[in-house]
């Protein structure tokens, strides 16, 4: 199985997704294949899991809308380390009607982890996922909406979903759900989402959900993004900086009820005029792909044994880039370098045509690569870039693909 965004929401096609659902409408894909999720997670995989680890709190929470679950029901008071889930106690608690949470699970499973990869390839965001398993006729969350987009994998058994109005349209992380505060009018649609089934569902959009007659296991793929209000808040931070004019205390004595603010609103709107004169997104826009690509966790499986590997790489070895890849390259006089996840790889700039050819997504040989370097050369490239987790040899494995982010964006 290949994952990538055109699996995880076949037949609809992305571009169809991006048009129609994005941001706009929740999108609800039914199928006749309770197979489609099983190689990331089942039933059997948790409770190993559970059983073979020692989860803590916040790892694994238990949550029950019919009642109030506090932390020490279900962890190990004095325990170390500090929260220790009780699994006994947990399973119990399951038995009679907690949903058991298990959250941020593709920092342990390397399926799940390849799986965000695949998507945040796609959408130049952080993903991440949560793991709820409900027991029969259960509900863990009260009705609710959430401050991100979020697509659901059904793995096995089913829900009974509910979805209701979006009090607030695309609401920020500082916009969350507050009970009391925020009430959902009625549903406006209901249905089953059954083992293979998916629900993306867009953020601020008021749901909810229960399992049916039988136990209920679903994937939650958080988009965690950034938005226009996080690159406008940077750009006035640049202006604040770069004018003393923003800096200015605001005139003395503004909150006098005598206070004439005729001035101030002159003043206020000659601020706005020079922000929006001088305000550029090329700086910014780079600076948000760069921290995207450094905090990406890359996919180095396998890269110790390339260490170790002292086989000769030959002029008909066929590689590629891994899939999913995400990387940058800069350069200055001397050198070309690659942002890889946390690593800067230098290699020296006649190496850069070479270099943008291998990570360019098509599987090639070592006699394909161009520009300067002689046999040697391309070697020595190639045999880096393996053991650095961003070629892989290729041995009549699909094509991988790869995000390349620019190398410089426009600057005005």
């Amino acid at each position: 199985m290949a994952l990538s965004f055109e699996w995880l929401i076949e037949p609809v096609t992305p571009a169809a997704f991006f048009e129609e659902y994005y941001e706009r409408k929740p999108l609800v894909i039914e199928r006749q294949g309770p197979s489609k999720f099983v190689s990331l997670l089942s039933i059997a995989a948790i409770d190993h899991y559970l059983a073979a680890t020692s989860p803590c709190y916040p790892e694994v929470v238990l949550v029950d809308a019919a009642r109030e679950l506090k932390v020490e029901d279900f962890t190990i008071t004095n325990s170390t380390p500090p929260d220790r889930i009780d699994l006994q106690r947990a399973h119990q608690l399951f038995g009679s009607g907690a949903t058991i949470s298990l959250n941020q699970l593709h920092e342990r499973l390397p399926q799940l982890a390849d799986l965000c990869r695949a998507v945040e390839s796609v959408f130049s965001a952080h993903f991440q996922t949560n793991i709820y398993l409900s027991p029969p006729n259960a509900q863990g969350f009260k009705t609710h909406f959430d401050s991100h987009d979020v697509f659901v994998l059904q793995v096995s058994g089913s829900k009974l979903w509910s979805i209701y109005d979006t009090p607030i349209e695309l609401p920020l992380h500082s916009q969350d759900f507050e009970p009391g505060k925020h009430i959902p009018g009625p549903s406006t649609r209901d249905f089953t989402l059954r083992a293979g089934d998916l629900f993306y569902c867009p953020r601020g959009l008021f749901h909810s959900a229960r399992s049916t007659d039988e136990a209920s296991l679903h994937i939650t793929l958080g988009l965690i993004g950034k938005t226009w209000t996080d690159l406008m808040i940077e750009a006035l931070s640049e202006a604040c900086l770069a004018s003393p004019a923003f800096r200015a205390n605001l005139p003395v004595g503004f909150a006098d009820p005598r206070f004439d603010s005729s001035t101030a609103e002159a003043t206020f709107r000659s601020l706005i005029d020079a922000f929006g004169r001088n305000a550029r997104l090329g700086p910014i826009l780079a600076r948000f792909a760069e921290s995207f690509v450094t905090s990406r966790r890359p996919d180095l499986d396998g890269c110790l044994q390339e260490w170790s590997d002292a086989s000769e790489v030959s002029a008909e070895s066929k590689f590629a880039p891994r899939r999913h890849l995400v990387y940058q390259l800069r350069e200055d006089d001397q050198n070309v370098v690659v942002l890889y996840g946390s690593a800067q790889i230098s290699f020296p700039l006649f190496a850069r045509d070479a270099l943008r050819f291998a990570l360019s997504g098509p599987p090639f040989a070592l006699r394909d690569l161009p520009g300067q370097l002689d046999d040697a050369g391309r070697q020595v490239l190639v045999r880096r870039l393996i053991k650095e987790g961003l070629l892989i040899r290729r041995h009549g494995t699909p094509v991988p693909s790869s995000l390349r982010l620019p190398e410089a964006l426009p600057v005005d």
